[in-house]
């Protein structure tokens, strides 16, 4: 089956979902400062997925017994006020600030139709990479076509998840990577453009839902890095909504991909009957190929065949295909790994993955997201 470019990337939305069992990590996040910056020109924020060192759950808001991600002693009262200590890439990274926020309006006009779904600003101290959390409670009914990720330099990933009663007051936090919802909704990785759903698609929101945005931000720099990202969206009436879609994640949880060229695999089966409209592969920096199958009729059907670059990182249409539960979809992820070591699984940019997106519909049913055999 041949694929045509669809701007967007589907694998983000899923991609928390996939260590939301690692436990919270050790380092102190306390309240908001006085800080007045927004984009500093001067840090560098190049680098790679750098999904940061796996630590779960909503520290701040669902346990406050624990703090936030890193490697510290979870001692507040060592840091100073409004600032959290995040991975340290370097040999010393120093304290990132908690920035204050704007009060933004929801479904706010951005021109060209987009509307705002919501925005967070952010600073992450040199060298240093970490996850900030909002969450937000919609006021509304939404139903979406298109999605546009905001993404200054420094943001590597952002995932948006939906849990349908709060699970905290809305806030900006700084948490990890497993910090996610019931369901998953969008998401963008590097090189991220909109992402535009087919005719009669479309993602739901209902009033009283809670959007947890997880970013994870990457500061290559010795200067400190700030920015705002964000999710923009474009809705549709109810009454042009034909089918409710929702995004899968495909692909195995365990990964040694030694030095070399090497193709590592993972299956997924479905739980439910369910009709794929599109795909998103997901490596990390060694990955350089995916291919995507499954069995239809008795014979191979290909999903996805394709060369990898971390660096834009898209999602596809494909022709609808129709699969029933039990049906499985096979991955091929072919790696160049040109370190003097063997890489795992992991979600640093250090680490290795291989998984595949899937865009399908009708929502639920699906195993919250994930589907690894």
């Amino acid at each position: 089956m041949t694929t045509s470019k669809l701007h967007g990337s589907l694998f983000a939305g899923l991609l928390a979902v996939v260590l939301s069992l690692a436990g919270c990590g050790d380092d102190s996040t306390v309240n908001q400062p006085d800080h007045d910056g927004r984009v500093d020109e001067g840090a560098d924020a190049a680098g790679g997925d750098g999904d940061g060192d796996g630590d779960g759950d909503y520290c701040e808001i669902v346990h406050p017994s624990c703090n936030g991600i890193g490697g510290g002693d979870g001692d507040a009262s060592v840091d100073p006020p409004n600032t959290t200590q995040d991975r340290c890439n370097g040999t010393a990274c120093g304290l990132s600030h908690l920035l204050p926020q704007e009060d933004l309006e929801f479904l706010g006009d951005m021109g060209d139709g987009w509307l705002r779904l919501m925005e967070a600003d952010w600073e992450v101290a040199p060298t240093a990479e970490g996850y900030r959390c909002m969450t937000l409670t919609v006021p509304e009914d939404v139903l979406i076509t298109s999605f546009f990720p905001q993404s200054p330099p420094g943001t590597h990933h952002s995932t948006f998840g939906v849990s349908s009663t709060p699970q905290g007051p809305d806030a900006v936090v700084a948490c990890g990577v497993g910090t996610t919802g019931e369901r998953r909704l969008q998401g963008s990785g590097a090189g991220t453009e909109a992402t535009v759903l087919p005719a009669g698609v479309a993602m739901r929101l209902r009033a009283g839902d809670q959007i947890n945005m997880n970013l994870h931000l990457f500061n290559t720099g010795d200067v400190p890095l700030l920015g705002r990202s964000g999710m923009w969206i474009k809705t549709v009436a109810e009454g042009e909504v034909e089918h409710e879609a929702e995004t899968l994640l495909a692909g195995p949880l365990s990964l040694l991909v030694p030095v070399g060229r090497s193709t590592q695999t993972g299956t997924c089966t479905l739980q439910s009957d369910a009709t794929i409209f599109a795909v998103g592969p997901h490596m990390h920096q060694k990955g350089v190929h995916m291919r995507a199958t499954t069995m239809k009729d008795g014979e191979e059907l290909e999903l996805y065949d394709g060369d990898y670059d971390f660096f834009h990182q898209l999602s596809y249409p494909i022709d609808p295909v129709q699969l029933s539960a039990g049906d499985v979809v096979s991955i091929e992820c072919t790696y160049e790994n040109d370190t003097d070591h063997p890489i795992s699984w992991g979600d640093s940019s250090l680490d290795e993955m291989c998984f595949i997106s899937l865009g399908l519909y009708p929502a639920g049913g699906h195993g919250g997201g994930l589907c690894t055999n």
